[in-house]
Parts: structure tokens; sequence; C-alpha cells
């Protein structure tokens, strides 16, 4: 999904940032929901800043990983973090035939004032004004240390060649191997935080992109024989099969060549077990 959403600095500053599942379901809504009228969902008309999903697949997009495992909330979880956005006036659910019909409220005002101001409207009284010369002073400061401010980050941030060569690379194989992936699971282009995970794992194999592309078209093949009439919906699957390839062809070794007669006797002789 293109686009992007603001986000106010003062979000750190109310106590939705201290609750974690409310806080990364709202994000989700927030740059899940449609930015325009009119467009259908499984037959059911949006407007802007509504989205519509199920509780189980709430459920995937906001899973996450622990150590080296991956984890996910419970529904009765994602109900209750629900629960706390509509009292916090944040949004408003209604439930339909397809999903549940999520509409953000007032998202543009947060947007625009940032959340603080949404959650306790400040007392804006009337405030000296500046002298001409201090407002000079401080333009010409805020100036000079914004300056400084951009040369450290180019600095920081200027990546050497190698480096944009390989994000170059990597972000290559990733878009080859998601767009045979969907291609392969021909059911629509959405991709869960599970897949797009295993998808980044696979990329970061040291294995040729053809080989990979490759693979996944005879993992699919196979699968295929075994039950015809399903398909593979999760690119974890892929990623399973794809690193038991690799550990097979990298576990093959040469058998050792069979000792002959005139071979052994001299090692026996060389032991001192033959006289």
């Amino acid at each position: 999904m293109c686009g992007w959403v603001k986000l106010n600095r003062d979000v750190i500053e109310v106590d939705l940032w201290n609750e974690i599942v409310p806080f990364r379901l709202y994000l989700l809504l927030l740059t899940r929901a449609t930015r325009e009228d009119g467009r259908m969902v499984s037959g059911v008309p949006l407007k802007r800043g509504q989205y519509i999903r199920a509780y189980s697949k709430l459920v995937e997009d906001l899973g996450y990983r622990e150590g080296r495992g991956e984890k996910q909330y419970s529904k009765s979880t994602i109900k209750r973090s629900v629960d706390k956005l509509v009292k916090k006036r944040l949004i408003t659910v209604e439930e339909t035939n397809v999903g549940t019909l999520f509409t953000l409220i007032n998202c543009e005002e947060i947007q625009t004032k940032g959340f603080v101001d949404f959650f306790c409207p400040s007392f804006r009284g009337t405030t000296e004004e500046p002298s001409e010369n201090e407002d000079d002073t401080k333009v010409e400061q805020n100036q000079e240390r914004e300056k400084k401010e951009e040369k450290v980050v180019k600095e920081k941030d200027q990546p050497g060649e190698p480096q944009i060569e390989e994000k170059r690379d990597k972000t290559a194989r990733t878009h080859a191997i998601t767009e045979r992936f969907l291609q392969l699971r021909n059911h629509g282009a959405f991709l869960s935080a599970k897949d797009m995970y295993a998808i980044e794992k696979v990329a970061m194999l040291d294995v040729p992109l053809e080989n990979i592309l490759n693979w996944m078209e005879n993992i699919y093949s196979t699968y295929q024989k075994k039950s015809p009439n399903q398909r593979i919906n999760s690119m974890a699957y892929y990623e399973a099969a794809i690193v038991t390839r690799l550990e097979k062809s990298k576990g093959k070794k040469k058998k050792p060549q069979r000792e002959t007669l005139l071979d052994r006797i001299a090692r026996l002789e060389m032991q001192g077990i033959l006289q």
C-alpha cells in the first residue's frame, strides 16, 4: 500500500503510547484506512478513513517476533484494544457480513494538531509579543542550527557505493520473491506480517535468486500433485521448504573411497601390526 500519514511528535506524551497493543492497532488502522470515498471492499463501499477487516486477520496483522519465535495476540486481546480505542474517541466499529468496519475519528485533526491537543486542549492565552530584534535573532539561530543538523545527518546517513549496491540487490531480490509468491498464490496482493517476514528471510539466504525462484516453482508443483484443489497461502511454507533444500544440498558429502587390500596391508605394516 502506497502513501504516507503524518504522526505528531507528541504521540509519546499521551497514555496511548504506553499501551502496546492499542497503539500498534491504531497505527495499523491509520495506515490501512482508505484515502478516498467510494472504494469497494468485498462488496462494501468505504468512505475516507475506513477499513474493513476480520478479527482473525488482525491477529495475523499484529503478529510479532520474540527471540527466534513468532507470536500472536489472542482475539480477546485485540477486541479489548478495540474497545479502548473506541473509549478514547479514536475509532468507531460496526459489524458487517464480511468483517468489522473500522472508522477513524478526527484523524485529520489529530495529524494536524497532534495527540495532546486532541485529548487535552491546552489554554491559549495572549502572550507578550517579542521585540523585532529578538524575533530576527531567533530566526537566524534556528536557520543556523537547522543547517548544522542537516550537515550532520548527511554525513552520517550518506552510504558508500558497496552499501548502495547491496541495498539495491536486497530490494530487487525481495521484490522478485514477492512477485513470484503472489503469482503462485493467485489470490490478491495482500501480504501479512508473517508473509513479509518470511520473504525477507528467504531474500537474505546465500542462494542465487534464480535458484530460489525455481525452487518455489518446484515446491508449488509438488504441492499441487499432492493437493490439486489447494494452494499455498503462506510464504512461511516456501521458506521452510527452501531451507530444507538448502540444508540437504550442503549436507551432501563425498563417500569415502573403499580401502583396497594392498592399501590395507601397507597401513597395517606401518602400524606394526604385520611383521
